[in-house]
């Protein structure tokens, strides 16, 4: 399945044994970032998706906050006929799995959460505003002021013909993307969600890259305290793209984790 038209989401169902393991994107991302991450992980059945204003999905027609990708996300479960999943999100992926926990938390078996947020405070805010700016003024801007935020400077260092190819697909894409990706950073911006985090019951962990300056420890260590039971790890190297950066050593603590919970 690699387009839902009832959702206007693309999508991609692979099959697999035991409870079905659903991948939510960071911001900038599409499922194809996942690969790396997914390869690294015992089979299973993975279901990946474009968030509405991502790359392969349809786009929004008006404003809207985090919590629509939630319920489409129910609405994508249903079409697929999952009652419940593992859910595995990085940064905006991490913060939509913990909206969609206390949505609908019976349809939640677990929660992997990758350098999220439950909230944000001036310089996090100011790093997406200019974001947005740059998405809307010229794509070549916008892909070099993510670059510092997101990667650490060894990975900078080592990748450098790789991000200037990045940079290339980035600056032939369409306008309509640009202005998705400005809608995606207006819903993020309205996220304050701390003061619920206590509702959320499922296993949870949640991973951190070392060297996060976007998204930092002490976001992760703001949400461990708050969420029951929940548990941390650092990913030491890491920036805050860490499936990218470190896939290997983000899938073994993911399937670590996966592998301690019943059933």
């Amino acid at each position: 399945m690699n387009s839902d038209i009832s959702t206007g989401l693309y999508v991609e169902d692979h099959p697999g044994p035991g409870v079905p393991r659903v991948f939510l994107n960071g911001i900038g991302m599409t499922t194809s970032h996942w690969k790396p991450f997914r390869e690294h992980l015992k089979p299973g059945r993975d279901v990946l998706h474009d968030f509405r204003d991502q790359l392969r999905s349809e786009k929004a027609d008006a404003p809207y906050d985090m919590l629509r990708h939630a319920h489409e996300l129910a609405s994508l479960l249903d079409r697929l006929e999952i009652e419940s999943a593992a859910l595995i999100g990085t940064s905006y992926g991490a913060e939509v799995a913990m909206l969609f926990a206390l949505q609908y938390p019976e349809r939640c078996r677990s929660l992997v959460l990758i350098d999220g947020v439950s909230e944000m405070d001036e310089v996090l805010s100011a790093a997406v505003e200019s974001w947005k700016v740059a998405a809307l003024a010229d794509p070549r801007v916008f892909y070099r002021c993510l670059i510092p935020w997101n990667y650490s400077a060894e990975y900078i260092a080592h990748n450098r013909q790789l991000l200037a190819e990045r940079e290339e697909a980035v600056a032939g894409l369409p306008r309509e993307y640009f202005e998705g990706f400005a809608r995606l950073c207006d819903a993020f911006l309205q996220l304050h969600i701390t003061d619920e985090l206590k509702q959320i019951r499922c296993p949870t962990h949640i991973l951190v890259g070392e060297l996060d300056i976007l998204k930092t420890h002490r976001y992760s260590e703001l949400m461990q305290k708050h969420i029951p039971g929940s548990s941390l790890s650092r990913i030491p190297g890491a920036g805050h793209a860490v499936v990218i950066e470190k896939p290997q050593a983000c899938a073994s603590l993911t399937q670590t984790f996966l592998d301690s919970l019943p059933g």
